[in-house]
């Protein structure tokens, strides 16, 4: 039976057209990027005066889905399930900034309801309180750059490809010594302490260490980093596990032509397979979206790639494309196979995290996609858009088929006023013979229709 999937109630205070009736929980603030700086904040009038914005994030989403996995979401690609599942769900968060005086800020993420479902309350224990201090720091522009410190976001670096926006303990620091046209960014982030009241694991904590070079010309910006992670708790024959992951990125602009680029490359210790001994990493993730800009109309192309692993126990750990997180929770270039709540190439449904358990079936399938899209502004109130894509695995089981399926969609996004904007999308997934699973189940194909109405404060 074909699954179809619509949202029948979508009402929200946003800050912009979602691409994705259920992605709700994208990054609020420019600055979340690790490769941007905060954005403007109001000034003190005069000296000592400290001054308050707040901005708000309102969202009210729901979906019906037939033949339902019940997570709820969950796109059911392999004909598992002959049960519907319909919900609600909504999140109000705040972004309060105490601008002290015109160096110093403090700044928060405030989450009332995070992602909630109606009448299920399935997160929570009873009685308890939803509120959530996600992200509580300090910013200070000190003479040698600026600074931030505390409970900061963390997981999102450039693009959108393979981020996955959460918070971090972290000390971070901008400097501002370098050459006109140069950045740089260095920070260090407690991931894990573990010894509090314990001796005994003095050196077992798992610890983060970043640094950027950025330029940026009349044409765009390139950024270079590296993010290293020493890894204690994970220990092989009394050894911390250190991971690094080498980043390039690139957003440029020649006239109408836009090319934005994304390399990931994993290196050094992996964990154990077989024999006690450290895994050898070396895993890849690359993103290329190239666009054209005619008037009114944009056409571009896209392209990405995520590392495999098909044999789990050769102390090789290759797969980049991992359960927890999947291409990223933050990114939805398509509506299905990339959306939220579907638990297929995107992890992010908090009531079932993680992508669907065929893709690690053995090791990891990795995956590969090739696709195109068009935009047209019809109006300065009007726009509609397409896309196309194709799915495949990198490195599927034995006796499988690689091939994951094609998605189309359409959607348009209607500018009612200034700050209240409606968007509707339909898309559709003729899936591959990959999830047959090499004969194993059946397969079946996915409709999705899903609207929003957007507005910001």
């Amino acid at each position: 039976m074909k699954k179809v999937l619509a949202t029948v109630a979508a009402l929200g205070l946003v800050f912009g057209v979602a691409a994705n009736a259920l992605a709700l929980d994208q990054p609020a603030r420019a600055s979340e990027s690790e490769a941007d700086t905060a954005p403007r904040v109001p000034k003190p009038t005069a000296p000592g005066v400290a001054l308050w914005s707040v901005a708000g994030h309102w969202v009210l989403a729901g979906a019906y889905l037939q033949d339902g996995l019940g997570r709820p979401g969950g796109a059911d690609v392999q004909d598992l399930s002959d049960s519907n599942d319909a919900f609600y769900i909504y999140s109000f968060k705040i972004l309060p900034v105490l601008q002290v005086n015109d160096k110093i800020a403090v700044k928060a993420e405030i989450r009332f309801d995070d992602r909630t479902v109606f009448g299920g309350e399935q997160s929570k224990d009873a009685g308890a309180r939803d509120a959530d201090f996600k992200h509580l720091y300090m910013e200070w522009t000190s003479p040698w750059g600026k600074t931030r410190f505390g409970r900061t976001p963390a997981g999102a670096w450039a693009g959108e490809f393979m981020n996955s926006t959460g918070q971090g303990d972290r000390l971070m620091w901008w400097p501002n010594m370098l050459p006109e046209n140069w950045g740089m960014l260095l920070f260090t982030q407690k991931i894990t302490e573990n010894d509090a009241g314990d001796i005994a694991q003095a050196d077992g904590d798992v610890d983060g260490y970043y640094v950027d070079l950025s330029y940026k010309a009349d044409f765009g910006k390139t950024i270079v980093a590296l993010w290293t992670v020493r890894n204690a708790m994970a220990e092989v024959a009394d050894e911390a596990l250190t991971t690094t992951q080498f980043r390039l990125y690139g957003n440029y602009n020649f006239d109408a032509l836009n090319i934005e680029y994304e390399l990931n490359w994993d290196f050094g210790d992996g964990p154990s397979e077989i024999g006690g001994a450290k895994s050898d990493r070396n895993a890849i993730g690359f993103e290329l979206d190239a666009s054209y800009k005619m008037q009114d109309w944009t056409m571009g192309g896209l392209f990405f790639y995520m590392s495999g692993d098909d044999d789990p126990n050769d102390n090789d750990s290759k797969a980049m494309f991992a359960k927890s997180n999947g291409v990223g929770k933050d990114y939805n270039p398509y509506q299905i196979m990339t959306g939220d709540y579907m638990n297929l190439l995107n992890g992010d449904n908090p009531l079932s995290p993680g992508c669907n358990d065929v893709f690690f079936t053995q090791g990891s399938s990795g995956v590969w996609s090739l696709g195109g899209y068009v935009k047209y502004a019809m109006s300065p109130e009007l726009s509609l858009g397409g896309e196309i894509g194709y799915f495949a695995a990198t490195d599927e089981p034995d006796g499988w088929d690689d091939e994951m399926g094609w998605e189309f969609g359409v959607g348009m996004g209607y500018k009612i006023m200034d700050n209240l904007t409606y968007n509707a999308h339909f898309s559709y997934l003729s899936t591959g013979d990959f999830f047959k699973a090499g004969g194993d189940t059946g397969n079946d194909d996915v409709y999705l229709l899903a609207h929003a109405l957007s507005m910001k404060f």
